[in-house]
């Protein structure tokens, strides 16, 4: 099996291209969005799928069992949907089985090293408490306000007792890169991963270099990329079911403490949410409503702008 896996930036987006030879698939996001999502991603559910395919390969080992193998990829298939690096963990095994069952199982330990799949959780648990800290000293915008390269220098100085061999220290590794063409219009370097973990390494490199700066946000308290205004504070993942966004969901917090502080908006407010209850007990029509409501409004934006007083106001929400 030909299996092939790189990944690229280019224009503001990280691209993802791999196949086994037959097809190729091709996903793009955001830039920092994959990194984002496996640092924030509860591997510990999916424990137990790692667990059985460390199993099934313990088994193959002396039984040479087709059907194990056969599991073995339905787990893989599984875990390739939840997310992207895992479609080059995948791949990587798929080869290795197919490998594997081209020489009759004789002699695979090495070629189906278990470990690596049973471990892979610990490992990708301990790397995410290594970003987080490297996050929290270098890349939050609220981090002292130096520059990146600074306070990188300072991070990895061993003379602040923090060595690359402490296991809350995060370590980067040499990369399989190339420079080549990728499209009709870009030319830039590619990295062709030899592990997971060589993805993120990446991803973390290219935003240090890049010297992008994040924030959590204060409805998901989660880390998200400022590519654009500084001073964002909400980001753009999907927060509800509804695919209402925590920048969307701030929106509306926002709202409500203006509401709140707002005597004219709290009154528009309470009055808007009795009338629309009256359609559904039948007391008013929807298009009487509607009509009622753009009155309102206007009656709102006389009174915020002082040309209506409060009690005005008040008196009008409550006889028309």
């Amino acid at each position: 099996m030909a299996c092939s896996y790189k990944v690229y930036i280019s224009d503001g987006k990280e691209y993802f291209e791999y196949g086994d030879g037959q097809k190729t698939t091709k996903k793009s996001f955001a830039f920092s969005q994959s990194l984002m999502d496996i640092l924030y991603l509860d591997i510990w559910p999916y424990s137990e799928l790692f667990n059985r395919m460390g199993e099934n390969l313990y088994n193959l080992y002396p039984d040479k069992d087709l059907k194990l193998v056969e599991e073995i990829k339905d787990d893989l298939n599984t875990l390739s949907k939840v997310h992207v690096y895992f479609e080059f963990l995948r791949l990587e095994w798929l080869d290795k089985l197919e490998q594997a069952e081209k020489q009759g199982f004789k002699d695979v330990l090495d070629l189906l090293p278990r470990k690596k799949l049973t471990h892979l959780p610990m490992n990708l648990s301990t790397m995410q408490r290594q970003l987080m800290a490297l996050w929290n000293h270098v890349l939050d915008i609220l981090s002292p306000d130096e520059p990146i390269q600074k306070k990188m220098a300072d991070y990895y100085n061993p003379k602040r007792d923090r060595r690359l061999s402490d296991p809350e220290v995060f370590e980067f590794q040499p990369l399989r890169m190339s420079f080549e063409v990728v499209d009709s219009m870009t030319f830039t370097e590619v990295l062709y991963p030899k592990s997971i973990y060589d993805i993120i390494d990446f991803f973390v490199r290219e935003c240090i270099k890049r010297e992008i700066r994040f924030r959590v946000c204060k409805h998901c308290n989660q880390f998200f990329a400022l590519t654009g205004h500084i001073n964002t504070e909400y980001c753009d993942r999907p927060f509800d079911s509804t695919g209402r966004t925590c920048k969307e969901m701030g929106a509306l917090r926002l709202w409500e403490k203006k509401k709140a502080d707002t005597p004219a908006l709290k009154a528009y407010s309470k009055a808007y949410k009795k009338r629309f209850a009256w359609i559904k007990y039948g007391k008013i029509t929807k298009e009487a409503f509607y009509e009622w409501a753009e009155e309102a409004r206007k009656k709102r934006e006389l009174c915020l702008k002082g040309d209506m007083t409060l009690e005005e106001f008040r008196v009008w929400l409550e006889n028309i």
